[in-house]
């Protein structure tokens, strides 16, 4: 499938008219580590320029509405997106303050030019930060990172296009039949191909804001792993509470099947092992595309010795 031509997931319309989500996206704040910043900002000779110890998407509304006017206040910007979406754990705040701090001049313009783009370029703005031939600008500032900048420096329009990009948001999209996009590392081209999907769901869905699109793909993702080839077989899993995490090849997926049907043929009277071995190697086999061993309703130790010990699976 095109993925400009996804269509709106029903469990993120559900999302959508289950409360006030632009109220909720609106009113977020996150307490973070002030004293830190003070501290790490001042050993690297770079100003403090913090909000405080708390901060909220409306201060980063106020401080991407001027990002783009000068190299400083890009920084600005910058530091205090790490602080928001970092809260206080600071995990590779000091190397991204030493990189930015090593190069500063040139990396205070670069993000000065990709706040400007972000308002009406996303693919562009994106590939300032990380070129598809290269990797990321500023050393552990990638996508997941870089793609909250971009968002914050379009202060605040409900109809800015370059959108926070992450893990979560990309298993979304992908459930929602975007095959082809990758688990974390993305090009300018499928951010620019996200932007327009996010926007046509903002409109389709007769909601005001793109941000709030962005909000309920996070809301709606499933685990990580959720797609790997053990799931298929049953893609709800996650949703249980004793949901493990992946993945396991087919070959461990043979294997299981294999003893499945070995302890099913040590319980010949047992109706709730054959039951379950019955249930359960069903959709193995339909994750193997039925490459196991015909699945029998019992099971004797000679047809099971026969078919299945000293084989290799």
């Amino acid at each position: 499938m095109n993925p400009s031509q996804l269509a709106v997931p029903d469990d993120l319309i559900d999302w959508l008219a289950d409360g006030d989500r632009a109220t909720e996206l609106l009113t977020d704040s996150v307490l973070v580590d002030q004293q830190w910043w003070i501290d790490h900002l001042a050993e690297f000779d770079m100003p403090n320029t913090l909000h405080g110890s708390k901060i909220s998407r409306g201060d980063l509304f106020a401080l991407g509405a001027v990002a783009g006017e000068s190299a400083e206040d890009a920084i600005a910007l910058l530091w205090n997106v790490v602080a928001f979406c970092l809260g206080r754990q600071n995990a590779d705040g000091k190397k991204r303050i030493a990189a930015v701090a090593a190069d500063r001049k040139r990396l205070g313009r670069l993000l000065q030019e990709a706040a400007l783009a972000s308002r009406d370029d996303p693919g562009a703005a994106y590939a300032m930060l990380r070129p598809d031939k290269g990797g990321n600008t500023i050393e552990k500032l990638g996508p997941a990172g870089f793609t909250w900048y971009l968002y914050f420096a379009g202060a605040g329009d409900p109809k800015h296009p370059s959108p926070v990009l992450e893990a979560k948001v990309g298993r979304s999209l992908r459930r929602a039949g975007w095959k082809g996009l990758r688990d974390g590392v993305w090009t300018a081209a499928d951010y620019l191909t996200y932007s327009r999907i996010v926007d046509r769901w903002r409109t389709e869905t007769e909601i005001d804001r793109n941000d709030v699109i962005v909000r309920g793909l996070f809301a709606i993702s499933p685990p990580s792993g959720w797609d790997h080839p053990w799931q298929a077989w049953e893609r709800q899993t996650w949703e249980k509470a004793n949901w493990v995490r992946g993945p396991l090849s087919t070959d461990d997926l043979r294997i299981i099947h294999r003893w499945l049907c070995t302890l099913s043929a040590l319980a010949p009277r047992s109706a709730e092992a054959q039951l379950e071995f019955r249930q359960l190697g069903h959709k193995i086999s339909q994750a193997l595309n039925g490459e196991v061993s015909e699945i029998y309703d019992g099971f004797d130790e000679d047809r099971v010795y026969g078919s299945y010990i000293g084989r290799r699976i």
